[in-house]
């Protein structure tokens, strides 16, 4: 198990949508790099939040 804090920030100034960084450990479990596309699998149950993210092979 991992535990990590970050930052939200706003993508654009002018926009509403929000922005966080992947800590450079998740990126190296993920293998991800700047390009790559991410799937994100959100599930709500009891009030609890469980997040799956994912690296979608190309």
């Amino acid at each position: 198990m991992f535990n990590y804090k970050s930052k939200i920030h706003y993508a654009n100034p002018k926009s509403k949508s929000l922005r966080v960084g992947l800590p450079k450990e998740i990126v190296k479990v993920l293998n991800v790099k700047p390009g790559d596309t991410m799937d994100w699998e959100v599930d709500i149950t009891d009030n609890k939040i469980t997040v799956i993210a994912k690296k979608l092979e190309k």
